[in-house]
Formats: C-alpha cells, sequence, structure tokens
C-alpha cells in the first residue's frame, strides 16, 4: 500500500515561504514606522504630541510600559482576532490572562533593556550607535531570549497554563522549524525598525515600540499557528 504520510517542509523551505508570505505586511509596517518617526522630525505639532507621550511616559515610568504592551500585544491583538474569528475556541477569557502576565512583565522587561542599551553604548543616534545596538537587539537577545519565550508564552497560553502541555510542546520541530521561522519574521520587522526606534529620544522608544508592537503580535500570531499547522 502507498505511503500516505505528508512530510513536514525543511527548515530552508519553510523560511522561504515565511519570507514571501510576510514581505508585503511586514514593508508595509516599517513604512509606517518611517512615517511616525519623520512626523516627529519633521512636523512640529506631531513632534508636541509625541513629546507630551514622552512625558507622561517617564512619570509613569514601568507602569506604562507593562500596561501599553498588555494592551499593544494582548487586547487590542485579540479584539481583532476575535473579529477575524481566529481566537481558539475554547478558553479564551484564560488565555488573555495568561498572555497580559506575560506581556506586562514583557513589557517592563523591554523598557529596562532599552535604559540598560542607553547607558551602555549611549542615547545618541549616530550610525554607528544605532547599529550596535539593533545587533546587539537582533542578533543576540532575540534569538536567545526574546522570541523563544514569546513562542513558549503563546504555548503556554494556548495549553490554560499548564507547564507539563507546554513543555511537551517544545519539540525538535519547535526549535528547528517554528523558533527559526518566526525568527526570520522578527528579524523582517525589527531591524529597520528599530533602527528608527533608536534614533528617538529615550522617552519616545518605548511608545513607539508598543505601537509597532501591536501589529508585530498579529503578524507572529498568524504565523506561528501556520507554523504548527
Amino acid at each position: 500500500m502507498a505511503s500516505t504520510s505528508i512530510k513536514t517542509p525543511g527548515i530552508a523551505a519553510a523560511i522561504g515561504e515565511v519570507f514571501r508570505q510576510n514581505k508585503i505586511p511586514c514593508l508595509v509596517l516599517n513604512a509606517v514606522v518611517m512615517l511616525l518617526v519623520g512626523s516627529y522630525y519633521l512636523v512640529p505639532d506631531v513632534a508636541e504630541v509625541w513629546n507630551q507621550v514622552g512625558e507622561f511616559k517617564l512619570k509613569w515610568s514601568f507602569a506604562f510600559s507593562s500596561a501599553s504592551t498588555v494592551f499593544a500585544a494582548v487586547l487590542l491583538p485579540t479584539l481583532v482576532q476575535g473579529m477575524m474569528g481566529t481566537l481558539p475556541a475554547e478558553g479564551r477569557g484564560m488565555r488573555v490572562l495568561l498572555l497580559s502576565a506575560f506581556w506586562g512583565y514583557r513589557g517592563m522587561e523591554i523598557d529596562l533593556f532599552y535604559r540598560f542599551q542607553g547607558w551602555l553604548f549611549g542615547t545618541g543616534n549616530d550610525a554607528r550607535t544605532l547599529a550596535i545596538k539593533v545587533a546587539v537587539d537582533q542578533f543576540l537577545m532575540s534569538p536567545i531570549w526574546f522570541v523563544p519565550t514569546v513562542l513558549i508564552a503563546m504555548r503556554w497560553a494556548d495549553a490554560g497554563g499548564s507547564w507539563s502541555r507546554t513543555r511537551a510542546s517544545l519539540d525538535r520541530d519547535f526549535w528547528l522549524r517554528v523558533c527559526p521561522t518566526v525568527m526570520v519574521t522578527n528579524w523582517l520587522v525589527w531591524i529597520p525598525t528599530l533602527a528608527l526606534v533608536y534614533s528617538l529620544p529615550s522617552a519616545l522608544q518605548f511608545p513607539l515600540f508598543s505601537v509597532v508592537m501591536c501589529f508585530f503580535i498579529l503578524i507572529m500570531t498568524l504565523l506561528a499557528r501556520k507554523a504548527e499547522a
């Protein structure tokens, strides 16, 4: 009898497919970021609004970074996914609660990381400083920590907070196919975006990050589910 098994695409094929499917939305998102940053430097009235946001962020510090990340990475994407009919059928409330706990922490962690980079490499927006910050962010922290932990948190939330079910899902395919394919999308969005984020004054870097994160989470969620299919 002929075999009817379905072969899992190789990593090269999976990455190529990810690039083809996501290059346009990622380019559009990068263009939006360019417009936002350009508005700060070129339009005084818009710059004043940005400065007010920056002052608000400085006032509320980590409370702002936590709350804004939960809104951008959990609440708004959940609303959009609900409208699109792509939310898991069961455990939606628990999923939102678990993801809110994770992203509330992650927002503060990233805020602290931005501050650390500013302390370590300076707050200038010259090409050398921007290149170093982007390289550390995207080629050190993202592959080692940021991207894998986000994907694990998503599986943890989908498993209703069960660590045993989450650990069982972290198989060879997760590490060798899902993580690398999501990493490609991460680079498509965040390498150019972070060059712009780090060019802003320190108080405005996290607010812009939050705006981009909202759209990126939607892209990454859909990608992760497709990669697991």
